[in-house]
């Protein structure tokens, strides 16, 4: 261990390594000694790890205690002096404090982590107790204390001497945790890692950490609780990913991933700087494809250089860089930003998500875990369903509507946990539900529960019909007063009528004859229509029994086509008339439009939203559209089609964990979006 010096006295290091590629400071949690984490160097043999040992703590208890948040950065910057590249771990107080000590390099021009890597640590500005904990007396702090974090060493109860220590340095800490005062500042440019324990998902609120930062970020949990580590397996798994961050190939590599029978060749270069990918299942496909993507990322260079480029493409300064696939590139080179778009029903086809589900493990188990929760918590088993190569069960509203549900959340997960996080979202009828769960509006059990009894009431409601119009809304006022009514504002000039079939019948005559024939949807009722009154006092009771919560990420509203509030995402009545109201998607891709997101993708089976999408004429030049699947009936299989998004997308400087496309449940956990 260090002695002697100051600094020293400051970082505690358990193993010397001259050889390491990088250092690891680690901040402890209240209370805590740096012991507890100096000994992840026994598992991290390629960094040199140091804990951050305070006055007034552990061997250091003859030294006044530090007892404020700015005294403390102070003096840790004071004696941080890293010889070659570094990255700060924090758990609980210490990820605060882990935290400000960047942001105070940052203030005075010093070099930052690598990486700032935080555990179980709440976010700025954190929530504290009603109860000031530092200045309670002794009896109420250790109960206090031994109600948060567990049962203290018997010894501490009975010595009296090691009790006082016990409890001065956990007054200490804790004083620092109460007092702090966030000041808000630009966000960090660097990579953040947020872990935590399951049982964290709903207290901690770690996902909130993103706010803090503009560099690529991602939460991970582990099972277990405050302390997930001290179980020898999570110890591992974090571990494990901490190497694997710090560790990470520089610039100028392949990476060679396989799912199923697919393979991934993913490739950078640094000069001349450019990402190319290639998917298939043989040499000679990855081959001919990756020479492709390498002729194609060299035009788009000199393309973005200004350089001559034949075959008519504009050049020149005004000459927005893509990515080879077409996905945007910043000229920043941050990553684009990206919004979740999900479909509703009529995209659904027979053995959706199954071959995603054989060669994707973290597809799998969240498509498992839907499945699962519709079987006990709605008396729901849709396996048989979606095994049927015909569809036949699909076309049926009570089926399709879950099983929708279930593909695109599980989707939705997977894409998150591979490292591509949504910057907002959107749904068309069905599809808003999945948005409201990922941003935390409702648990997914409750979730699962509502659509499954929606669709139910939909599938028992009078039978009707729906027919597509090329026609912008204004254009159809005379043709609702024939007992029809505007189900869906889909574009500027392509909306859905509902109603009965015979009224139906009389608007689609009436439109030929005019000239501009409309389409009749394969359906069976008529959907947003006043046809589904019946099920809303239905819907509604529901609603209230799920017990809403104000969104955590941003979506864009179906029913009023603008970003969501909290009044409506917690009013039942919203929820309960969702199924009646106009679906106007149309409005509410304009407000998504209007945020300048780099990349729409929809998150669903096919690509039914992305043509509306590339259709309209308010598309930005720098903003694209993408499907995660193909469309069903092309000949592209389900993981192929994905792994080339997610290879589209990385061109583009997105981030995208390959390593992680393997990766059994557990191993490479999941990583949520919301609590």
């Amino acid at each position: 261990m260090n002695a002697g010096t100051p600094r020293g006295r400051w970082l505690v290091t358990r193993t010397r390594r001259p050889d390491a590629v990088a250092d690891l400071y680690c901040f402890a949690h209240a209370g805590g000694s740096p012991g507890e984490y100096v000994r992840f160097g026994d598992e991290l043999p390629e960094l040199e790890v140091h804990g951050i040992q305070l006055p007034g703590r552990a061997a250091r208890h003859a030294e006044p205690p530090v007892t404020g948040m700015p005294e403390l950065v102070d003096a840790v910057v004071a004696v941080l002096d890293p010889q070659r590249p570094f990255a700060f771990f924090g758990h609980s107080l210490g990820g605060l404090v882990a935290f400000e000590v960047t942001r105070a390099l940052r203030r005075v021009g010093r070099p930052l982590p690598t990486r700032l890597l935080l555990s179980s640590s709440p976010p700025p500005p954190h929530q504290r107790a009603a109860t000031t904990v530092h200045t309670l007396p002794d009896d109420e702090l250790l109960a206090e204390v031994e109600r948060r974090w567990g049962a203290l060493p018997a010894q501490v109860h009975e010595d009296a001497a090691l009790r006082a220590m016990v409890l001065g340095t956990f007054r200490a800490d804790l004083r620092i945790f109460e007092t702090y005062h966030f000041e808000p500042g630009p966000p960090l440019q660097i990579p953040l890692t947020v872990f935590a324990g399951e049982q964290e998902r709903e207290t901690l609120r770690v996902e909130n950490w993103r706010e803090h930062t503009e560099g690529p970020f991602e939460t991970v949990h582990l099972p277990g609780g405050h302390f997930y580590f001290r179980a020898p397996d999570q110890r591992h798994r974090l571990l494990a990913r901490i190497r694997g961050l710090l560790g990470e190939e520089p610039p100028g590599g392949t990476v060679h991933v396989r799912a199923g029978a697919h393979r991934v060749v993913a490739v950078t270069a640094p000069v001349p700087p450019y990402r190319a990918f290639a998917v298939g299942e043989t040499d000679e496909d990855l081959a001919k494809a990756l020479q492709r993507e390498r002729e194609k990322a060299r035009h788009e260079l000199r393309q973005a250089a200004g350089e001559a480029v034949t075959g008519g493409v504009p050049t020149g300064p005004g000459a927005a860089p893509t990515a080879p696939g077409g996905a945007p590139q910043r000229p920043d080179g941050r990553p684009p930003a990206i919004a979740f778009v999900f479909p509703g029903q009529g995209s659904q086809y027979g053995r959706m998500g199954l071959a995603l589900a054989r060669d994707l493990p973290l597809f799998r188990a969240e498509l498992d875990r839907c499945l699962d929760l519709l079987h006990s918590a709605a008396g729901m088993d849709l396996r048989p369903v979606l095994q049927d190569a015909t569809g036949a069960g699909l076309r049926q509203t009570e089926a399709a509507q879950p099983a929708l549900f279930a593909l695109e959340y599980a989707l939705a997960r997977t894409l998150i946990a591979l490292g591509v996080r949504p910057a907002a979202m959107i749904g068309h009828s069905l599809g808003e539900y999945v948005a409201a769960t990922l941003a935390g509006v409702m648990e997914l059990p409750d979730a699962l529960r509502f659509v499954a009894l929606r669709a139910r009431l939909m599938q028992q409601a009078p039978p009707g019909a729906m027919l597509a119009v090329p026609l912008p809304e204004h254009a159809l006022a005379p043709y609702l007063t024939e007992g029809t009514d505007l189900a869906t504002v889909n574009a500027p000039d392509s909306c859905v009528l509902a109603g009965t079939d015979e009224a139906i019948a009389r608007v689609e005559e009436r439109l030929a004859s005019a000239g501009t024939p409309g389409r009749r949807l394969r359906v069976s009722h008529a959907f947003h229509s006043r046809m589904m009154d019946g099920c809303v006092d239905r819907l509604r009771e529901a609603a209230a029994g799920i017990g809403l919560r104000p969104p955590a990420e941003r979506f864009v509203s179906g029913v009023t086509g603008a970003w969501i509030t909290a009044e409506q995402a917690t009013d039942p009545d919203y929820w309960a008339r969702h199924l009646r109201q106009t679906v106007r998607f149309s409005d509410a891709v304009a407000t998504l439009l209007a945020d300048a997101p780099g990349v729409l993708l929809e998150t669903g089976p096919g690509p039914a939203l992305t043509g509306l999408v590339k259709r309209r004429s308010d598309l930005p030049p720098g903003t694209t559209a993408l499907s995660s699947l193909p469309h069903p009936g092309a000949r592209t299989p389900e993981t192929a089609g994905l792994l080339t998004t997610l290879g589209t997308l990385w061109t583009a400087g997105a981030p995208v964990d390959w390593p992680a496309l393997g990766a059994v449940p557990g191993d490479r956990p999941t990583i949520p979006l919301a609590a």
